[in-house]
């Protein structure tokens, strides 16, 4: 599924990862999603919308894909890191600091769960898969399963469901 050399996402992966996580979303998801598939450079690879899907979710699949790459952590993991339990904590000043530059780069900043960091067996960071549409949970656990289907070690290691 890797490409020879530095490893690099290929768009088969990219592709398969995106067929499981929208499986995995119409068996168990409580509403349509989006699924978008980068390479660790942040370049789109695939994105696909179930019927129905909200309008909204095809950007927001995209900004946890981003989040996962321009941090090299989760979007659960980045919003663990800077947002407490009640929305704000002393780091939310600084999440706020990197959302606005990241929204000023035309590249948004998710702080919720559905972003997955994806690496090889090396640890290498190869890219990432962010779905939305459903609860953060459900998006988060298609994710998962689209980046563990062809081999690839994910952040989070395992859905909260």
């Amino acid at each position: 599924w890797l490409a020879a050399g530095t490893p690099v996402l290929t768009l088969d992966a990219a592709d398969e990862m995106s067929r499981v996580a929208l499986q995995q979303a119409a068996l168990h998801a409580s509403a349509p999603v989006s699924v978008c598939v980068l390479d660790a450079t942040g370049r789109t690879l695939v994105v696909k919308t179930m019927v129905d899907c909200a309008t909204l979710a095809p950007d927001l699949a995209l900004a946890k894909a981003r989040t996962c790459v321009g941090f090299h952590m989760s979007s659960r993991t980045f919003k663990d890191s800077y947002v407490n339990g009640e929305g704000g904590g002393p780091k939310m000043p600084q999440a706020l600091a990197m959302v606005t530059i990241g929204a000023a780069a035309g590249q948004a900043v998710a702080s919720f769960p559905g972003g997955v960091l994806c690496r090889d067996g090396d640890m290498n960071v190869v890219g990432a898969i962010g779905v939305s549409g459903a609860r953060s949970d459900e998006d988060e656990h298609c994710a998962i399963l689209g980046a563990q289907a062809v081999g690839l070690v994910t952040e989070p290691a395992q859905s909260s469901l």
